[in-house]
């Protein structure tokens, strides 16, 4: 299925759903494979499907059990059931991870990433030396592809695993975080152009921000406790690869972070963040940043580049808002 008709989906999601208990593993793991790649999320279907998995747990091999928990990380699906299926998860993993080829327990440690339910048993074993060390100079897109992910694992692991002790990647790892370049998008090109003015001056903005998190801010600033923005350049930035400033920020200084939210990065006909995109917002925010989210389907409405200036500063003046009565 390569074609987006919300209804046809629906219809479909709906009719499988009384079927699931009498599937076998291949085709519940096959059919929840084609929603998660459609990026369509039928709670109710989601919902039998982990209810599948506790009833057939001992049936299940462990690459369905992986490939159940990569659909739901790239739907940000959480089962009402959660602890129940991710305690069955972990039993059925356990002392299996040795097993998995390499690109498979990185996928499945990163959707364990997405879930919030990546243990340090699992930390431990991609971010050890000799895991990585095979791909670290290796140039395929694959390899590449595999060594953002080892990046994004990081983050979870130092950014919301205090119970994690390590290892950790290298700093020279988390320096090759650049992706390659993509085509710019119209929402990127028209932030770009009303932020500027929302700014004030170049010296107080980065822009296409690379972090060591192996995610990429699409600008950033400082404000101080005024909430008037300060020129970067002269802080330090302990989420790039290299820090141009060594001051530390201000008493009261706040780090903003404006993340566009494009079409792609939402699941099919829904506002609700595909789960790659919730980990990222996660991760900038855990990162020290207060985050101004930017979804396409609010700004681009906006036609004129004094409204969406209009728009960046009300976003801002919120999120400033809330921070000030958490």
């Amino acid at each position: 299925m390569n074609f987006h008709q919300p209804q046809v989906f629906q219809k479909i999601a709906t009719d499988l759903q009384p079927h699931v208990p009498a599937m076998t593993a291949v085709e519940v793991t096959r059919c929840l494979r084609s929603f998660a790649l459609l990026k369509w999320l039928s709670l109710p279907l989601c919902e039998a499907i982990s209810q599948y998995a506790l009833d057939n747990s001992k049936q299940l091999s462990v690459s369905h059990l992986c490939s159940i928990i990569v659909s739901f990380a790239r739907l940000n699906f959480q089962p009402s059931g959660s602890e129940d299926f991710f305690n069955m998860a972990h039993e059925e993993l356990q002392g299996q991870l040795d097993s998995l080829e390499p690109q498979l327990l990185t996928d499945l440690v990163w959707s364990l990433c997405v879930l919030q339910q990546a243990k340090p048993p699992y930390l431990q074993r991609v971010l050890a030396p000799d895991f990585h060390s095979g791909i670290r100079d290796d140039p395929s897109p694959r390899a590449q592809n595999l060594r953002m992910k080892l990046i994004q694992i990081n983050a979870a692991a130092k950014l919301e695993s205090p119970e994690y002790q390590g290892p950790f990647l290298p700093a020279e790892m988390l320096r090759a975080a650049e992706p390659a370049a993509e085509k710019v998008t119209l929402l990127q090109s028209s932030l770009r152009e009303a932020l500027a003015g929302v700014l004030g001056s170049q010296d107080n903005g980065r822009w296409d921000v690379h972090t060591i998190y192996g995610w990429q801010i699409d600008a950033e600033m400082v404000l101080n406790g005024e909430n008037k923005p300060l020129p970067l350049k002269d802080f330090a930035a302990p989420h790039l690869p290299f820090s141009e400033g060594t001051k530390p920020l201000l008493p009261g200084a706040r780090r903003i972070a404006f993340l566009r939210w494009e079409f792609p990065h939402f699941s099919n006909r829904s506002k609700e963040l595909l789960g790659r995109y919730a980990m990222a917002r996660r991760h900038v925010q855990a990162a020290g940043f207060l985050v101004v989210d930017v979804p396409h389907y609010e700004f681009l409405e906006l036609k004129l580049e004094r409204q969406r200036a209009a728009y960046l500063r009300d976003k801002l003046h919120k999120v400033l808002a809330k921070e000030l009565a958490s």
